[in-house]
């Protein structure tokens, strides 16, 4: 005989096993899921790097079809009537046809100079090749960059300062004589890549007078105090007038920016502590006569208290306006000669910065500066290129942006950043460099 209370004991196993049944499931479910999420992202940052590293071999590429325009270029001088020929057929690649590309350029001029794209065709270049599978198998990797431009006309100079890397130089940057256009140059620093804690360290609001910080151990500037170099001459000078001054006439000026976020200090009086801040136009301003007086031994060099917009939505935080003297003897300015440095008196931190040269209206065929004050931006054509890359992996895209130096800027071995440094009790160091130029032309 069946008891009810039997049936009912059965009945509650049989719920407790569905249940833990569906709670299992559940479970495994979950893992599997999990499983199958952290394949497919690893199979995405595979793809995702494998995508990179294809951007990476464009921009290799870039740099052989660049350095093969620069022997074309060469020759070309030397020979006039070697001219860009826009490129027909599908024979060997001559420097008419890499000349023609490089004068209009596309997404597969890289392609071209090396011939890795028929001359009269447009496709990608594959990179890499098969890969060996743990099983002994071979499955062949779907690499290739896509596109790949060269420009070698620039709006700007760029780079990164960094503890290791405290000088960076300009040298007749500006090509077909536009140097002695130039009536300002604009340096911005810090950009929002370095880092978005502005501390604000290197300024005490509470002084009177803008003064070198003096910092800790565990003390970092941020943004940074910045040195800034200009050199320029005449078409004919001599060494001596490195040490003279005339009314708005230099050959060089040395001027150290030190940022605030405090408006009213940075618009304060020269009598008190130089304030470059134009309120009215929202930008520091540096007038041809203050970079003057950088270089006058009778007139103290004070720093210059810069505003810097920790709200800015801009790439650079700190920027500043240099109005250009004439150099002495007045115009004309000699490309030959112009230099501009630029460098971290503390060290600290890594910081990009970039250099725009800006000329009056009408004398500059570049970009017009906004604002409708006329101005225009001269291009930068003997310092560096922009390589743009776009590398695929299967259907995922990377691209990749950068800048290649193809002038040597630190001349050489490079020159030190100090006269002579004390390394230590009873330890000095200083750096020297030799020329065998005799008729090296200062």
């Amino acid at each position: 005989m069946c008891s009810k209370f039997g049936f009912k004991k059965g009945a509650a196993s049989f719920y407790i096993v569905a249940f833990s049944t569906l709670l299992l499931v559940i479970i495994a479910t979950s893992f599997a899921l999990v499983i199958t999420s952290e394949i497919a992202r690893t199979s995405n940052d595979d793809l995702s790097q494998s995508a990179y590293d294809s951007a990476l071999a464009g921009v290799e590429d870039a740099k052989v079809a660049f350095s093969n325009y620069r022997r074309c270029e060469e020759a070309a001088n030397a020979n006039p009537s070697l001219k860009a020929e826009k490129p027909v057929g599908n024979g060997e690649v001559t420097c008419k046809d890499i000349l023609y590309w490089m004068e209009n350029p596309d997404c597969y001029m890289v392609g071209h100079i090396l011939g890795k794209i028929p001359k009269t065709e447009e496709s990608e270049v594959v990179v890499g090749g098969v890969e060996k599978t743990g099983a002994g198998g071979e499955t062949t990797t779907n690499q290739a960059y896509t596109c790949v431009i060269i420009n070698t006309d620039l709006n700007d100079y760029r780079t990164t300062l960094t503890a290791s890397k405290q000088i960076q130089t300009m040298r007749g940057a500006v090509g077909m004589g536009a140097t002695n256009d130039v009536k300002k140059i604009k340096l911005s620093w810090y950009s929002v890549r370095n880092d978005v804690s502005l501390k604000f360290t290197n300024y005490d609001n509470t002084k009177n007078v803008v003064s070198f910080p003096a910092f800790g151990s565990s003390t970092i500037s941020v943004p940074p105090t910045v040195e800034f170099q200009l050199v320029q001459t005449g078409v004919n000078f001599t060494l001596a007038q490195f040490d003279q001054t005339a009314a708005g006439q230099t050959n060089r000026g040395t001027l150290y920016f030190v940022p605030t976020d405090n408006k009213n200090k940075a618009m304060g009086s020269e009598e008190n502590y130089i304030g470059i801040y134009n309120n009215t136009a929202d930008v520091n301003v540096v007038s041809s006569d203050q970079v003057v007086k950088t270089n006058n031994r009778w007139v103290m060099n004070k720093a210059f208290l810069t505003y810097c917009d920790r709200n800015s939505t801009a790439e650079f935080y700190c920027s500043v306006e240099i109005e250009v003297p004439d150099p002495i003897g007045g115009a004309p300015r000699s490309n030959d000669t112009f230099m501009l440095s630029v460098s971290l008196p503390y060290q600290q931190p890594d910081t990009d910065f970039s250099i725009e040269l800006i000329c009056a209206s009408g004398t500059c065929d570049t970009t017009a500066v906004p604002g409708g004050t006329g101005d225009s931006v001269a291009k930068i054509t003997n310092s560096q290129i922009a390589i743009d890359s776009t590398g695929r992996a299967n259907d995922l895209y990377r691209r990749v942006e950068t800048r290649l130096e193809t002038a040597d800027t630190t001349f050489g071995a490079g020159y030190p950043y100090y006269a002579l440094e004390i390394l230590g009790p009873g330890t000095t160091e200083k750096l020297m460099t030799v020329t065998s130029e005799y008729n090296f032309y200062f």
